[in-house]
């Protein structure tokens, strides 16, 4: 009897203090079943020292949400999301929009005056028919990259 009570007590207190342990943010558990995919990628023409925009389509194909936390190029200097927006007076305009967050089996969509990834400060001229390379960190499953040509919208 007193050795059954010292065992649940025991198990009690191993389990407390494992649970105690986890960081308790869901972002930071252990995912994946199932992959993100990122397709459809196209990016803008731009001089060297300007800004180019990136278009795409991300799937998130695993078990979980996952939100993305950073965004490199190696053609420019900084990257980021950004999104258009429609300011008073009518007048368009960009600000930034980190933070995206994808839900389980959902798609984002990065398209012309919508979201959209902007690479700036480019270290060399894109031009069409030029190919580029994106990097874009999840939370969740890590860095996935992107071979993108550059052309012009249709």
């Amino acid at each position: 009897m007193f050795s059954t009570r010292l065992f649940c007590l025991t198990v009690f207190l191993v389990t407390t203090f494992l649970i105690g342990c986890s960081s308790g943010d869901p972002e930071k558990e252990p995912v994946i079943l199932g992959k993100i995919e990122l397709s459809d990628g196209w990016a803008r023409p731009a001089a060297q020292g300007q800004s180019s925009a990136v278009y795409m389509s991300i799937s998130n194909g695993t078990a979980s949400r996952d939100s993305i936390s950073n965004i490199a190029s190696p053609i420019a200097a900084n990257a980021g999301i950004h999104e258009t927006y429609k300011g008073e007076n009518g007048i368009i305009g960009m600000r930034p929009a980190p933070g995206q967050v994808i839900p389980s089996g959902e798609d984002l969509y990065f398209k012309p005056n919508g979201l959209h990834i902007m690479l700036m400060k480019l270290k060399e001229d894109l031009a069409v028919g030029d190919s580029i390379d994106v990097d874009i960190t999840f939370n969740r499953v890590g860095t996935h990259s992107i071979r993108v040509p550059v052309k012009v919208q249709q």
